[in-house]
């Protein structure tokens, strides 16, 4: 069918685009090459029941997308070589990445915002399109490169939960006759909310807790209860209670006066002090970023004098101004100024574990949900 798209929408050379019903934001960009066009022809199907892109939402070369509703939020990109086939319904929320030569498929799959996809990653597998097939992620879920989800039953993955680089997730196992005495197993997974499992193997009907820390190249064969320590093959909990273990005053000042001293490297500058008050602060590229501790965060001060660019971090600091920016660590918020310095920090940042749940929009930073609460064990 022939649907009129916004003005601004960008549509690259040889795109077919079947559905019976296509709602489509504006700024969108389907087949527009990403300058790597001599290993990537031109080219994108799309063959669905229903398709909503929100705005922004970029689709790259040589991507085929089959299936039923399928329905990209904001901001989505589905990079080059990638494959979506999801027979009833696909659900991706704003924000998400599907690197290069992902593949999901499946019956229903449905995953919160800020998915993060490495090259590779793939979810479905065998019997992904039988009847019980699910995959229920929530906010900022990590697949890291040729990572695995088999979705032959239900797969649920609470908020914040990395699976490393081929980590993969199995909710079947089956190959020689169960009428000769093999195993033969069919059983969903659940991980829960701050997981970390870096290239471990999990087995069907295993549920692992909130706050888990799971070795690398690790077996799990069985259940890992809240906020363990366990490695292994099979996996046996190291230690219980491990998780989380929220750092002391003294812990979190060290902590950042280490970061602003590592993310001084990366910008290049020597240019970092520490005040009589304990705040550490660097210069670089024309901004400030200060490190503010306790209960003197909300002391704005000279933090806007002159104008200068300022970026604050710490625990619920409240000053806010023309080109402040406030990355409270605490309620895990940004606010204020939202450009190329605070986006790079804030990458920085999340490469630590730290993520806010608040994005750039128009120049400033907006929230965008709750924050899943770490439980004290």
């Amino acid at each position: 069918m022939s649907v009129p798209l916004p003005p601004d929408c960008e549509v690259g050379p040889d795109v077919e685009i079947e559905a019976a019903q296509i709602e489509v934001g504006p700024g969108c960009r389907i087949g527009i090459s990403d300058g790597d066009d001599f290993r990537t022809p031109p080219g994108v199907r799309i063959r669905v029941r229903r398709l909503v892109l929100g705005a922004g939402v970029q689709i790259g070369r040589s991507v085929r997308i089959e299936g039923g509703e399928i329905r990209l939020d904001d901001g989505v990109r589905v990079l080059r070589h990638s494959t979506i086939n999801v027979a009833e319904e696909l659900h991706i929320g704003a924000g998400g990445t599907l690197g290069e030569s992902c593949e999901i498929s499946g019956r229903r799959v449905r995953i919160g915002q800020e998915l993060w996809m490495l090259p590779g990653a793939k979810i479905g597998g065998g019997s992904a399109f039988e009847r019980d097939s699910l995959l229920d992620a929530g906010h900022f879920l990590h697949l890291g490169v040729q990572s695995l989800v088999n979705t032959a039953r239900p797969v649920r993955i609470g908020n914040e939960v990395g699976l490393g680089t081929r980590t993969s997730i199995y909710t079947h196992g089956a190959y020689p006759s169960r009428l000769m005495g093999f195993p033969v197993a069919f059983d969903g997974v659940e991980i829960g909310d701050h997981t970390w499992v870096p290239g471990a193997v999990i087995n069907p009907g295993v549920r692992i807790g909130r706050n888990c820390v799971i070795g690398v190249n690790s077996l799990v064969s069985g259940d890992i209860p809240d906020g363990a320590l366990a490695a292994g093959s099979p996996a046996k909990v190291i230690k219980e209670g491990a998780y989380p273990r929220p750092l002391s005053p003294e812990g979190r000042r060290a902590f950042f006066t280490e970061f602003l001293d590592g993310y001084a490297r990366i910008l290049g500058t020597d240019d970092r002090t520490e005040a009589a008050d304990g705040r550490v602060q660097l210069r670089a590229e024309g901004t400030r970023y200060v490190a503010v501790f306790g209960d003197g965060v909300g002391e704005a001060g000279d933090a806007q004098a002159g104008g200068e660019r300022t970026v604050l971090i710490g625990d619920a600091p409240a000053a806010d101004g023309d080109g402040v920016t406030v990355l409270d660590t605490g309620a895990r918020r940004a606010r204020g100024v939202a450009d190329a310095a605070s986006d790079r920090l804030t990458n920085e940042l999340r490469r630590h574990g730290i993520r806010f749940y608040s994005r750039p929009r128009d120049g400033r930073y907006v929230d965008w949900g709750e924050p899943a609460p770490f439980l004290l064990p």
